[in-house]
C-alpha cells in the first residue's frame, strides 16, 4: 500500500463535507440586481454569481456552476458568509477570502478564485446597470486555469 505524503492528505471539517453534500444557495435567481459569470476557457468550467440587492444589502445571493467540487463548495461556504451583508462587508470579505486562498494548492487557488471571480463579474455588471447600460451580465476570463499540469482534473 502506498504511503499518503502530507500534500495528499486533506482534512475535512464536518462544516466543509456538509457544504460539499448539501451545496447551499445553490441554483438559479429569478430576477437578480446584477449577473457576473467566471469562465476558464481552458477547462470549458464556469460559475454564475447572482445578486440580489437592497438598500446596499445583500438580501438573497445564488451560484451555479459546472465546475469541480471544490468550486461547488467555495461557492456554497462564500455565499454563506455574506448572505444577508452589506455590500461593503461582502466585497471586503471577497478580498480577504482571495488574499487567504493565496496560500492553498493551486488547483484550489483557481476552482475557488472562480467564485470569486464571478462575484467581480456581478459587482462590473451592477457597476454598468448603474451607468445606465442595458446588458445581461458580466463576464470575466479566469486569470488562472482550475487545469493543472500532470493532474486529473475531476
Amino acid at each position: 500500500m502506498a504511503e499518503l505524503n502530507d500534500n495528499q492528505v486533506q482534512q475535512v471539517t464536518t462544516e466543509i463535507l456538509d457544504h460539499m453534500m448539501d451545496p447551499k444557495n445553490y441554483g438559479k435567481m429569478d430576477k437578480p440586481t446584477c449577473v457576473g459569470i467566471a469562465n476558464d476557457s481552458k477547462t470549458g468550467e464556469y460559475t454564475l454569481m447572482y445578486l440580489l440587492i437592497e438598500d446596499d444589502n445583500l438580501k438573497d445571493i445564488k451560484f451555479a456552476c459546472n465546475a469541480c467540487q471544490d468550486t461547488v463548495v467555495s461557492g456554497s461556504l462564500f455565499t454563506e458568509m455574506i448572505k444577508g451583508e452589506s455590500m461593503e462587508y461582502a466585497k471586503s470579505a471577497a478580498q480577504r477570502l482571495g488574499e487567504k486562498i493565496k496560500d492553498a494548492p493551486k488547483k484550489q487557488q483557481a476552482c475557488s478564485g472562480m467564485v470569486l471571480r464571478a462575484f467581480e463579474a456581478a459587482l462590473l455588471h451592477l457597476k454598468a446597470k448603474n451607468n445606465g447600460e442595458d446588458i445581461d451580465m458580466c463576464a470575466l476570463e479566469m486569470e488562472e486555469s482550475c487545469e493543472i499540469e500532470g493532474e486529473n482534473h475531476e
